[in-house]
């Protein structure tokens, strides 16, 4: 089970690969539908669906820092991360393996249900990425969103509050 640091610069957390990947394989659903081909939002969207196809361990490309490089993308960014938020809001508890099975993921899958908690936490720390809010760095693996034994998220944050 690997992990990969999630960054703007040098500042960011740790996440698993697993949570990581089902995330941006999520996010990517939600980019705006791009218009034209090699669009900003194509881009975005391709890198975050061959980001999360489960074949990369310990060094998932994320593309982050990329992908918010301008005004444009880091919009972009911003609203793909609202949207699947507002989906997680009434979203059911558990995310079933059976159905996240079906999302294309290479070389392994789900065995257990996901809580939708987890991928909230995960949303809430990407704003707070992109908001200048996080200033740990590589060395600091305290927290790791989404990938906790326990919700550790505040209760708005866990129950989609904004």
């Amino acid at each position: 089970m690997g992990t990969t640091f999630v960054r703007i610069g040098g500042r960011g957390f740790w996440m698993l690969d697993s949570v990581l990947e089902l995330w941006l394989r999520l996010l990517a659903l939600h980019v705006e539908d791009p218009v034209e081909s090699g669009a900003p939002a194509t881009k975005i969207r391709d890198q975050w669906l061959l980001a999360s196809r489960g074949f990369f361990t310990g060094c998932v490309p994320e593309g982050l820092e990329a992908a918010v490089s301008t005004p444009e993308g880091d919009k972009l960014v911003r609203e793909a991360i609202g949207s699947l938020m507002e989906s997680l809001r009434s979203a059911p508890p558990h995310l079933s393996t059976g159905v996240l099975n079906l999302l294309g993921f290479v070389g392994g899958e789900f065995t257990t249900d996901i809580e939708t908690w987890r991928l909230v936490e995960v949303g809430h720390a990407y704003l707070a990425l992109l908001d200048g809010k996080v200033t740990s760095g590589p060395s600091d693996s305290s927290f790791m969103p989404g990938c906790q034994g326990a919700k550790h998220a505040a209760p708005d944050a866990v129950d989609g509050g904004a």
